[in-house]
């Protein structure tokens, strides 16, 4: 095992949870901390994309919700791997009624997860995208 792949092990996984509302925010950054993972936040497509060109660190995954108020959150995570094309990809709803992946245009959908979620369903979901994204390098 080389180096850097120690150093990958030891640090934890880093979320970019993107969601127009500061109350799930909060919340699910308290689920991620409590099961092991760090998560930076935004809470528009506009600040999305200030935040990935700003931020220095490694980013393991994005949790995009589908709707935001500036934009299509599939159109958002496409400017973001065009920037980090490492990304591992989550996308979230509240949306009951509708398959956002059969639905379409959800571009590089490693898993969808719906509101409300569980701090064991989300970590889950994201270690399962995690490690699918790592598979592929």
């Amino acid at each position: 095992m080389s180096d850097e792949q120690v150093e990958e092990l030891k640090r934890k996984p880093v979320v970019f949870f993107v969601d127009d509302e500061e109350g799930i925010r909060h919340m699910t950054k308290r689920l991620l901390r409590t099961r092991g993972f760090d998560m930076i936040g935004a809470s528009s497509a506009a600040e999305a994309a200030e935040v990935i060109d700003r931020f220095e660190g490694d980013i393991d995954a994005v949790l995009m919700d589908i709707n935001l108020p500036d934009g299509w959150g599939a159109q958002v995570a496409q400017r973001l791997i065009a920037v980090r094309p490492d990304l591992a990809v989550v996308y979230t709803t509240g949306f009951a009624e509708i398959d956002p992946i059969q639905s379409g245009g959800l571009v590089g959908a490693e898993q969808v997860i719906r509101k409300p979620f569980t701090g064991d369903q989300l970590a889950d979901v994201l270690t399962r995208a995690i490690e699918s994204k790592r598979g592929r390098r």
